[in-house]
């Protein structure tokens, strides 16, 4: 009988506490934050070096159509290749260029009065193979501005730019991680905080 109790005094010494068990679950919880805090950070490193890399693509794209083109690519909407795939800008949404026909190509201030001919007879593309989403799961917006433009509260010097920017389910922001990372980087040529990048592709 002394050997059995004996036996049963040891086993019940050799487990673990409740207050021991709880420390060792907030330790594990701790370490596990801490990863995912980690992991987060450089998820949104390499977005933003993605993003760059996507910039330089564009900058060497707008000066090769300039180059055969004549004029700068047309200022086109959020998600539409100004015609670095194809010769007139297309809605990657649906897939349709835009109808000719029907008037629904982009109005071209910078262009001369038959920048859709031009295009249809002159372009020696691609210049890229597509046109690209950004890392954050959104559309790159392709814009001309040829004098200072207030973007969503920034101002954007003159030139041609692309905006990066989220996923519809975001209102189209990226992170503000991201977006001030681009900013520290001079990435981000709008100067603030306001959901999206502008990259600048060419200076006017």
């Amino acid at each position: 009988m002394k050997t059995i109790k004996k036996i049963k005094s040891v086993k019940s010494g050799a487990g673990f506490t409740l207050i021991e068990l709880l420390v060792v679950i907030s330790v594990i919880g701790l370490l596990a934050s801490m990863i995912l805090v980690s992991l987060n950070s450089a998820r949104e490193k390499s977005r933003v070096a993605a993003a760059a890399m996507t910039q330089r693509q564009l900058q060497k794209a707008v000066e090769l159509y300039l180059d055969q083109m004549g004029f700068y690519p047309p200022d086109t909407g959020r998600g539409w290749d100004p015609g670095f795939a194809k010769p007139l800008p297309y809605n990657l949404d649906t897939g349709a260029d835009c109808n000719v026909n029907s008037g629904d190509c982009p109005a071209c201030g910078h262009c001369p009065t038959d920048w859709i001919t031009q295009a249809q007879a002159n372009w020696r593309g691609p210049y890229m193979g597509t046109w690209p989403s950004t890392p954050w799961g959104g559309k790159y917006d392709y814009n001309h501005w040829a004098a200072v433009t207030d973007r969503y509260g920034c101002l954007v010097p003159a030139g041609i730019y692309v905006g990066a920017q989220g996923d519809y389910s975001n209102a189209n922001t990226i992170p503000a991680v991201s977006e001030q990372s681009m900013l520290d980087k001079q990435l981000d040529n709008d100067g603030c905080l306001n959901g999206e990048s502008q990259m600048v592709l060419h200076r006017l």
